[in-house]
This record gives structure tokens, C-alpha cells and sequence, in this order.
């Protein structure tokens, strides 16, 4: 009879699975582009079934005082679990250190704090960091050699924000597979517009105007990559210059279609953010020791040095791109 009421009463005393109801506050690096809206549909997918309260909420502008102020209100409102894709891993870390001390699980997503300072229970990383630095490099060295060009030249990194752990991550491994394997790449210094899509284009088109002998350009996050296309293609420049990055499908289908890119590669955004909550619903009964885990629909996930990893990242090509709907 007591359950019946409290049930009338709207109150939740147990998931599906026994456990407590978590409240768990998930916040992306900014909200309003395609690939956090599809991290945010993982998410979603994700908390029905484990029967949750998600709060996805994050910043319009990748601002880290944004992020900080909207973790303070969810440290006073005692959500159980915070997790949090920064944008500047280490501006934020003692605020994440302060909500863990206040009693919240702490992880990171999409990119990581500063471990040490933030204490963060794991990262949930889309990738390892390594994969995703050398495939982009290696996709670029046969895109530019299927042209019929050779390798020597100018080749420019577009990114988003200058202190974005992930984006800072891969270009050290892209110019480390550099060196070790295409040494003849000149790589200029890089881009960092921001995530504003219009300021990547308009720079991407000062570059080209500026590097006679660029031969590729990478755009390493979702904003940067369609508008380093979309410059390529406005200055007429579709098999003269390689253009490959990390994008999104549904973005990037037209540039595969006329030409403009012939691969890139990526990660599924819905499973990184289903991911995220399956990890954190998981913490909640205990530590993650190193092995392999089945979360959900997601089998054999690798957890590692703190980290858990979604995958190797996924290419898309001309083949294969109709697959994919995200």
C-alpha cells in the first residue's frame, strides 16, 4: 500500500535494474550545432532505459565561465552525477574538483579535464587519441596521392577554440605521424576561429589566397570541417586541394557527393552520448577496474589509464556515407 501511494504521489524509489533513480546533469561544450544535438540524442536514449533524470544543457557560445556557472547551479541543486565535455580542460578543473568534494560522481566526456587537478572519476573518451591523429594524416597522404600529386608542400590544420584538450591532442599526433611518416608535409600554423562556422570559411579562403602551394587542408572539428569545404569548393578548387577532417554525415554528405572531400572519419556522436550515461549509471555501484565492458547495446568497450573508449574511429567515403543518418 505504501508503494502505491508514493507512486500516486509521483514519487520514483527505484530504476529498473533496483537502483536508486541518479540525477545526472550532462553538459556538452555548447549547444545548437549538429554534433552535441546528436550526442544529446544518445544521451536521452540512453537515460530511458536505465529510467534517470537527464538535465543536457550547455552553453550557446564554448565558453568556460558558461560551463562553470551552469556546474555551480547544478552542484546547489545536488544532482548525483555531472558530466562534462570542457572547454578549456584545465580553467575548469577545480570547479569539477569542488563539485566531486560536494558529493557529485565527476566524469568527462567528447574531451577531458586536467585529471589530476579536476579528480574526475573517468573520461569517456569517442576514440583513442593516437587512432584519431594518425588516420587524418594518413587519410590526407593517399587523398593527396590519388590526385596524382606528390606529398611536398603546404598542408593546414583548421581547429576550433585554442584550448580545446581533444583538438590540441590530435594535431600532436598528427605531427608526430608526420614526422615519422610524411616528413616532406609542410604543416603551417594552425587555425583556431572558434566554433563559428562563418569566421572558419573566411579564414580558410584567406589561407588559400595566401599558400599558392597548399596541397590539403584538415578541418578538425564539426564547424571547421564543412566550412573548409565549402571555401574549397567557392575558390574552384575541388582536386587541387585535399580537404579531409572530422565531420558529420549529414554535414558532410554534399561535399562527398560533388567531390570537394573524398574521406574523413568520425565516430558515432548518438553512441558517445548513450555511452556517457551507461558509464556514469555504471559508476554510481563502483570504480571501473581496466578490462572490457558491455554498456547497453554497446559490447566489448574498453576501459584503460582512466579512460573509457567509445572505439577507432569510423571512415566515410562515397561507399558508405548513405549509411549514416547522423
Amino acid at each position: 500500500m505504501l508503494v502505491v501511494l508514493l507512486a500516486a504521489l509521483g514519487f520514483r524509489c527505484a530504476g529498473p535494474e533496483g537502483d536508486e533513480a541518479l540525477r545526472i546533469a550532462m553538459i556538452p561544450k555548447l549547444v545548437g550545432i549538429g554534433y552535441f544535438e546528436a550526442t544529446e540524442q544518445g544521451a536521452r536514449e540512453a537515460a530511458r532505459e536505465l529510467d534517470v533524470e537527464l538535465v543536457y544543457d550547455g552553453p550557446t557560445d564554448a565558453r568556460t565561465e558558461d560551463q562553470i556557472k551552469m556546474i555551480d547551479g547544478w552542484m546547489a541543486q545536488g544532482f548525483d552525477v555531472i558530466a562534462v565535455a570542457p572547454n578549456d580542460p584545465e580553467a575548469i578543473s577545480r570547479t569539477l574538483r569542488s563539485a566531486g568534494e560536494s558529493g557529485a560522481l565527476v566524469l568527462t566526456w567528447d574531451t577531458d579535464a586536467n585529471p589530476e587537478l579536476s579528480r574526475r572519476s573517468v573520461f569517456v573518451n569517442q576514440a583513442p587519441n593516437r587512432a584519431i591523429g594518425h588516420t587524418l594524416v594518413d587519410i590526407m597522404a593517399e587523398g593527396v596521392r590519388a590526385q596524382g600529386a606528390s606529398l611536398p608542400g603546404d598542408y593546414l590544420i583548421v581547429s576550433g577554440t585554442p584550448t580545446a584538450s581533444n583538438q590540441n591532442t590530435w594535431m600532436k599526433y598528427m605531427r608526430e605521424r608526420i614526422r615519422e611518416k610524411h616528413p616532406e608535409m609542410r604543416l603551417l600554423q594552425h587555425l583556431t576561429p572558434g566554433e563559428d562556422q562563418q569566421k572558419c570559411q573566411e579564414q580558410t579562403a584567406e589561407a588559400l589566397s595566401a599558400y599558392p602551394d597548399l596541397k590539403g587542408i584538415w578541418g578538425i572539428t564539426s564547424v571547421s570541417f564543412p566550412a573548409v569545404a565549402k571555401a574549397v569548393r567557392d575558390a574552384n578548387k575541388i582536386g587541387r586541394i585535399e580537404v579531409t577532417g572530422l565531420g558529420m554525415p549529414e554535414e558532410m554528405r554534399e561535399y562527398i557527393k560533388d567531390g570537394t572531400v573524398r574521406e574523413f572519419c568520425l565516430w558515432d556522436p548518438v553512441d558517445l552520448g548513450y555511452l556517457t550515461i551507461r558509464v556514469a549509471h555504471r559508476l554510481k555501484q563502483g570504480p571501473l577496474p581496466a578490462g572490457r565492458y558491455d554498456f547497453g547495446r554497446l559490447k566489448g568497450v574498453e576501459v584503460r589509464d582512466g579512460e573509457v573508449l567509445l572505439g577507432p574511429p569510423l571512415i566515410f567515403d562515397a561507399d558508405n556515407i548513405d549509411n549514416y543518418n547522423f
